[in-house]
């Protein structure tokens, strides 16, 4: 089988000419996702390509070609290339010495069946050349990528102890690439069998893949099998509601909205704020994840449509844009009844489109109308403001600083 290069303008590209020039005839194929996608019909967005020349030469190699090369993974067998703005992963073809479930240590080979013996799907072992001829060791890939069939490569028992992430991509491409099939039953027996082994596993490593998961355009099937098979609570605890993940996806394709991990992440979780400091934490998330997550678990505020444009504001205000936004489109997809969730989601694009109020006093100004530094200004700085939101936005700082003065000038 070959790829038609007039449909694939990467195989012909100047920087992808420039890079196959620069290493020996014959030594290097295009592998992984840019081939499984272009065979899909996906979208290719990252190069990955397998060479036989050992990494020190290929980083000789492409020098003196003028490439620029980065060997932050050159220990792996893998260098960044970066020819005229185009990102490569270059990585020698490698076979496992040793695993112990989170990391390999690989000896280099020259042996291409062996290095797609050792990746985790048929899909992801295949291989093309520039003219587009694809290369199948395994001989089940094409095969695969036709009935899109995620199945390990070889025996799943053993494709998961090498590495415990491969679970989760199982689900993760699965939930991409098959949503509407069964899942492979030998795959899914072992993910089941050896999810314990997802606990040795960084919880970096995991949050990432779960992401990538959760950002599917309908993953919601696949998470279902994750929860019936006992991988979701493994993972998460917290948060294990399949259905109100299916009801976000569901509002979002009809609204033409992108899919949004976390807020699919709030669909299967409850709102408490202790659970989801606790999933935060395990997982370590970035401070501005967790921000939006804990502030959407912990808002008291009482949100709710229908309101007077006032009181509606107060409440968005009280609460924080992006905080309303998350609860309402939440409210929404799971309201059963058809006006209340149009209510909801006016109360969404009202959070969404409002332009926000800017506090017009600061503690500088009313330093200057005689005010003290200290608990005085600040306690004056909350009042006046407190004052100005329940005017609905509509107080303006003269009035304000007249008030500041009437209240708290000594």
């Amino acid at each position: 089988m070959k790829l038609n290069v007039d449909k694939h303008a990467w195989l012909t590209a100047k920087p992808t000419q420039r890079l196959f020039a620069a290493l020996p005839k014959g030594t290097a194929r295009f592998v992984g996702g840019c081939v499984r996608n272009a065979l899909l019909g996906e979208p290719v967005a990252d190069y990955d390509v397998a060479t036989t020349v050992e990494p020190h030469a290929v980083a000789k190699h492409l020098k003196a070609a003028n490439i620029g090369v980065h060997e932050t993974g050159i220990a792996h067998g893998t260098l960044t290339a970066v020819v005229d703005g185009t990102v490569f992963e270059v990585t020698t073809l490698r076979r496992d010495v040793s695993t112990d479930g989170r990391r390999a240590t690989v000896e280099f080979t020259t042996d291409w069946a062996a290095d797609a013996h050792r990746r985790d799907f048929t899909i992801n072992a295949l291989y093309t050349d520039l003219s587009g001829e694809i290369y199948d060791p395994t001989k089940q890939g094409l095969a695969d990528i036709k009935t899109r069939k995620i199945r390990f490569v070889g025996n799943a028992e053993t494709r998961i102890e090498e590495d415990y992430l491969r679970i989760l991509r199982f689900f993760r491409f699965n939930a991409w690439y098959a949503e509407d099939r069964a899942l492979d039953a030998v795959g899914l027996t072992a993910c089941r069998e050896l999810k314990v082994g997802l606990k040795t596993l960084s919880s970096e490593r995991v949050w990432s893949e779960l992401k990538k998961l959760l950002s599917a355009p309908t993953p919601f099937r696949t998470v279902n099998v994750m929860s019936v098979n006992g991988i979701l609570e493994t993972l998460l605890p917290e948060a294990s509601n399949s259905e109100g993940l299916q009801l976000v996806c569901e509002l979002e394709k009809n609204k033409s909205l992108s899919p949004d991990p976390y807020l699919r992440l709030m669909a299967m979780s409850a709102r408490d704020e202790l659970a989801m400091a606790r999933l935060c934490k395990r997982l370590k998330m970035s401070n501005k994840e967790k921000a939006r997550l804990k502030h959407w678990a912990g808002d008291q505020t009482n949100l709710q449509p229908g309101l007077p444009d006032k009181e509606t504001k107060i409440l968005i205000y009280t609460a924080g844009q992006q905080v309303a936004m998350d609860r309402a489109i939440l409210r929404s997809a799971g309201a059963s009844d058809p006006i209340e969730a149009a209510a909801w989601w006016t109360l969404h694009n009202t959070a969404q489109n409002w332009q926000w109020p800017e506090f017009p006093v600061t503690g500088k100004d009313l330093i200057a109308v005689g005010i003290p530094h200290g608990e005085k200004l600040g306690k004056a700085l909350t009042a006046l403001k407190a004052l100005w939101i329940r005017s609905g936005f509509k107080v303006e700082k003269p009035q304000l600083i007249v008030a500041a003065k009437m209240l708290f000038k000594q």
